[in-house]
C-alpha cells in the first residue's frame, strides 16, 4: 500500500497548525496565508490544505469529519451515502462545506 498521501496529509496538517501559532513563519506570512484560506474556503467550501489532500488522494477531502469519526477523503459512492445516511428531504452546505438537512422536515436524523 502507498503510504505518501497519508504522509503527505500529515505534513499539510503539521504545517497547518504551526502556521497558526506563527511558530514557522513570520505573523504577517501567516495573517496572510490565513487571509488567503478563508477567501478560498468562502468562494469553494474548502481550504487549501484540503484541496491539496484532493488532489493527493483523488478524493474529496474535510478535515471536519474528523469529528465525526468519519473518513477525512471519500470518492464520489462514499460521498453520496454519507449524504444519505443523515436522511434529509433536502441539503444546504455552510460556508465551510458543511452539510445539513435544509428544513426541520427530516425523514432521519441530522449529522452526527
Amino acid at each position: 500500500m502507498n503510504k505518501f498521501p497519508a504522509i503527505m496529509i500529515t505534513v499539510l496538517l503539521s504545517l497547518g497548525a504551526t502556521t497558526a501559532c506563527s511558530l514557522v513563519l513570520p505573523w504577517q506570512v501567516a495573517t496572510a496565508i490565513t487571509a488567503g484560506d478563508l477567501a478560498l474556503t468562502n468562494k469553494t467550501g474548502k481550504s487549501s490544505s484540503e484541496h491539496i489532500a484532493g488532489k493527493i488522494t483523488g478524493k474529496q477531502c474535510q478535515w471536519f469529519r474528523l469529528l465525526q469519526n468519519k473518513k477525512v477523503c471519500m470518492n464520489n459512492k462514499e460521498y453520496e451515502s454519507y449524504l444519505l445516511d443523515m436522511g434529509c428531504e433536502e441539503y444546504t452546505w455552510n460556508i465551510f462545506g458543511i452539510p445539513s438537512c435544509k428544513d426541520d422536515n427530516l425523514k432521519g436524523e441530522n449529522i452526527k
